[in-house]
């Protein structure tokens, strides 16, 4: 068997923040393939693009009414793209629309009990994948991998919004 070329073998770490760059150069990459996305919908049983899934996370995570404007915002592409894959899922009646009581004018994006079944079932698969991964970890072993990368993901997040304030 030929011996695999990774990236943690060809990169030279110096220390710890190396060892994270290195780490998360593997993790970004292997969780944003179309490879993985597309295992996890057929473990899910679920049919649904990449930015269907994401869309439909936003709402799961952030309420289920929310303007085109402010799901643009969340997933960050331009309200027209998330029009049209909104008018998508509409068909596929994964999300309705719901008058704003705020602005007549505008209209408020719902999940359907579909949709959200869709998105409860993809995020089982997700949850299902990732406990597979930690299998062999003592349960100490995770709850500080868990504590220690919600604390980067909230340091990261701090970050990001400042940088958008500039």
């Amino acid at each position: 068997m030929p011996k695999v070329t990774t990236l943690r073998s060809v990169t030279p770490l110096k220390g710890s923040v190396d060892q994270i760059q290195a780490a998360f150069q593997i993790v970004v990459g292997s969780i944003t393939q179309i490879r993985v996305h597309e295992r996890l919908l057929v473990a899910a049983g679920v049919r649904l693009d990449r930015a269907g899934s994401a869309l439909l996370y936003k709402l799961y995570l952030y309420g289920d009414a929310l303007r085109v404007t402010d799901l643009a915002d969340l997933l960050g592409v331009d309200a027209p793209t998330v029009t049209r894959k909104i008018q998508q899922l509409e068909r596929e009646q994964l999300v309705s629309r719901r008058p704003d009581p705020d602005d007549g004018r505008a209209s408020r994006i719902v999940l359907t009990r579909a949709g959200r079944r869709a998105i409860e079932r993809v995020l089982d698969a997700r949850r299902e994948w990732y406990e597979r991964l930690v299998a062999d970890w003592d349960e100490a072993d995770r709850a500080t991998f868990a504590s220690l990368l919600d604390r980067f993901s909230a340091a990261l997040e701090r970050d990001l919004e400042d940088a958008r304030v500039d």
